[in-house]
């Protein structure tokens, strides 16, 4: 996975996470790779990327974190991942675009042109991705609000 693929999306969550938040505090965890593009936590978005490089974008985050930024997205009180309905899910939603749009607007200026799926919001555990030979760059970023994980799972095409 190329480096100039990756940085693009970490640099979206920043400023993105910046703007929603309204703070400078999120800082970056220890990078690590994983086989596979299986999530960790419980509520996540999925958006898939072609291009130079295939793959997806899986922006993952436990309930608690999902519940704070759904809460600042739609300027409501959400106390329980139960109260989500379409309103609150879109936010989520949202959010995907808002990362994975910025990021490729970022390649774009770089001269690689690369195309999104809408993204896909999954709420809840024990479920697999299976993207057979992709390994998995894992940027934690951390917020006062809680973590965030983005797993980049690119490969050339």
């Amino acid at each position: 996975m190329r480096i100039e693929y990756i940085n693009p999306f970490i640099e979206a969550t920043f400023e993105i996470l910046s703007e929603i938040l309204k703070t400078d505090q999120i800082k970056r965890g220890d990078l690590f790779l994983k086989k596979g593009t299986s999530p960790t936590h419980s509520v996540s978005i999925i958006v898939g990327v072609t291009g130079p490089a295939n793959g997806r974008v899986i922006i993952d985050m436990d309930e608690t974190t999902a519940i704070k930024v759904v809460s600042i997205m739609t300027s409501s009180e959400i106390n329980s991942i139960s109260q989500l309905g379409d309103y609150e899910k879109s936010a989520l939603s949202e959010l995907g675009n808002m990362i994975t749009g910025n990021a490729i607007t970022r390649l774009y200026k770089k001269g690689f042109t690369f195309v999104l799926t809408p993204p896909t919001v999954i709420i809840g555990k024990d479920y697999e991705i299976d993207t057979p030979q992709i390994e998995t760059l894992v940027v934690p970023v951390i917020s006062p609000i809680g973590q965030i994980d983005i797993n980049i799972a690119l490969k050339e095409s």
